[in-house]
Order: C-alpha cells, then structure tokens, then sequence
C-alpha cells in the first residue's frame, strides 16, 4: 500500500509515518518543512531500507502540487492543521487560520477524487465540541459549538466529509483531545518549563476538574485501524485515553513533578480572576493562551471513545501520568531548541509570585 501523509513532520505525523513504515507501506510525505532527523532516523530503523519514502515540501493549500504529491496513492492521511499556538502560526488571524484548514480539507478531497484515491482518514478534534457539558462527550448526541478558529474549520470540514461520503468516497474522520508526543507545542510545554526549572506552577482553577488527554501513538494506531477496516465510510470517532483512568488536573501535575524529582510549587489561581485577565489580554494580543484554553481549563473536558473501542477495535495503551511523563522527559531533551519564548505576562507572574 501507498500512503500519502500531510502534515508529516508534525506531533501526529511522528507516530503515523513510523506505524505505516513498520507495515511495509510506502510513504509520500507532505508538509511545509522537512522532516525532522529524528523521524528520518526511526523511518530508517523501522523500514530497514524497504519502504520507499518520498519527501514533498508542500502547501496544503495548493491543489497542484498536493494532487501530485497523492499519485499513485492508495489512501490520504490528511493530519495537516494549523492552530494559533503552534509557533509557526503565532502570527496568523483566526480567518487565516480558519481558511487554510478548510482549504487544506477541500483540496484533500477533491484530490481523492480527482485521482480516484480509495480511501481518506481525516484528522479533525475534540475542539468542534466547544465547551463541554459535565458528561462524557459522545460524537452523536453532544452539541457541536466551537470557540475559536480552529474548531470551526475542523467542524465543517467534517461537514464538507460527510458531503464527500455521500457522492461516494470513502472518508473516516477521527476526534482526538489535546496530543501528546515528540515535537508537541503549546501551552503543556509552559508546564514543562516551570517544572524542568523547578519554578512555580500555575493553575487556572483548583484543578479538581478531570481533562482526558492522548498520545500520539495511540491517535496514529487509530487512524490506520480506520483506513483499513472495511465499512468504515462515513464513521466519526473520538479517541482519547480510558476515561475511567483519567485523573484530576492537579494530580496530573503533581504526578509529573514528582517524576522529574523537581521542587516546583503549585498555585492555583481563582478562574474567574484568570479568565477575565486572560480575555483583556487576548484583546490587545497579550495573552499567553487562547481562547480554547482560558474556557476550557477548569471544565471537565472527557471523550466517550466506545464507538472506536468497538468498531475500530481499539484500546488506547498510554493513561494521562504516563503521556505527559514521557512528553516531558522528550521536553528536557530538546529545551534548548523547543524551550517557549519568554512571553512578558508570564515573566511578570513569575516575577510577583
């Protein structure tokens, strides 16, 4: 089998490009960078030189050169996304960030299409739920209500799927909650920081509130179950880890503290104050996290992921501790090359408290 896979060298394309080289796929690699050398090196020791690996340095935007990039492929992982808080999207708008998904989607499909490509998994998220009700999120009965950019192209997209499914391709579309692995960006690796520099941690909330996370490997063993389990068409799946093991924001913390040995404190902070903070800063483009996050982070926020478990057949291996131990274990060995910007509300947090 050959695979096209977008967005390649990102924190998904990590754990997918590897999964499918184990399998003897053959891989047409589309991002706009190159791949890393740390993936080129597991591609060379799980391949063992027999996987054909062709590297395209590519806008998803651009129909032409991702139509080529997909010839003679069997089926398209479309993980290509951007999102404010990956560093290089920092500086686009919520509409660039909103148009580029959504164009990125309809090119994926009308390539598919167009070149009679027998299969698409599409990576949307756990985002286009919004603010989630107090219950496990299930992918029929909760409402869809983004907060921001991202979530809504990821919503119609999905829409844009189903339309596709519909006039006869062959589209699953998978919902994972916030990823953990090599290369992850984002507002955990702040955490990662404090912790590594023994500093204060900052909570927005308590941090009695239970948020389910999951890790790449896991997403990746997802989307490859969906690519080749037959009747899957048209299937939309959360995945995340087992939601009966998800712990308590704090405990998560204090997990990762003690595994890094480090005398880093936690101060929790009211959320309503931090909120209110945090959306003025938005306003003048100051703050340190976006919307989704400031909403978001004393909700209890966990996916009902039966639907994967049975039409999949897929467990999720990695807990919430056990991810977030290992992220930040790959943290200490590239901070000084992934380490965040000092950002100046942050350094005046740290400088009050």
């Amino acid at each position: 089998m050959r695979a096209l896979v977008t967005g390649s060298s990102g924190v998904l394309g990590h754990s997918v490009v590897p999964l499918l080289a184990e399998r003897g796929d053959d891989l047409h690699l589309f991002d706009m960078v190159s791949p890393p050398e740390s993936l080129r090196t597991r591609l060379a020791a799980v391949g063992g030189g027999k996987v054909h690996v062709r590297e395209i340095s590519g806008d998803m935007r651009d129909p032409v050169v991702l139509g080529n990039a997909a010839d003679g492929c069997d089926v398209i992982y479309h993980l290509a996304a951007g999102q404010r808080m990956k560093p290089q999207f920092s500086s686009f708008s919520e509409e660039e960030i909103f148009t580029m998904n959504l164009d990125g989607v309809k090119n994926v499909l009308a390539t598919a299409r167009g070149r009679k490509i027998p299969k698409v998994v599409f990576i949307s998220s756990s985002a286009v739920y919004g603010v989630p009700q107090d219950r496990l999120v299930d992918e029929v009965d909760h409402p869809k209500a983004p907060i921001g950019a991202y979530g809504h192209s990821k919503l119609q997209a999905e829409e844009l799927c189903r339309k596709a499914v519909d006039d006869g391709l062959d589209v699953t579309v998978l919902r994972p909650m916030s990823l953990f692995g090599d290369g992850m960006t984002g507002v955990f690796v702040l955490l990662f920081d404090w912790v590594r520099r023994n500093r204060r941690v900052f909570l927005l909330g308590r941090g009695d509130n239970r948020v389910q996370m999951v890790c790449a490997d896991d997403v990746a063993r997802a989307a490859i179950a969906g690519a080749v389990t037959p009747g899957t068409a048209g299937l939309v799946v959360n995945v995340g880890s087992d939601p009966a093991k998800v712990p308590s924001v704090r405990q998560q913390v204090d997990a990762l503290i003690r595994h890094a040995g480090a005398s880093s404190s936690v101060t929790a902070f009211p959320a309503s104050l931090l909120r209110t903070a945090a959306r003025m800063l938005n306003v003048v483009g100051l703050s340190p996290i976006v919307p989704e996050h400031y909403l978001l982070a004393d909700r209890n926020f966990i996916l009902d992921i039966s639907r994967a478990r049975k039409l999949l057949q897929w467990e999720p291996r990695s807990d919430n501790v056990q991810m977030t131990c290992d992220a930040y274990e790959w943290y200490c060995r590239n901070w000084q090359t992934v380490a965040p910007k000092p950002h100046p509300a942050l350094r005046l947090l740290e400088a009050i408290t």
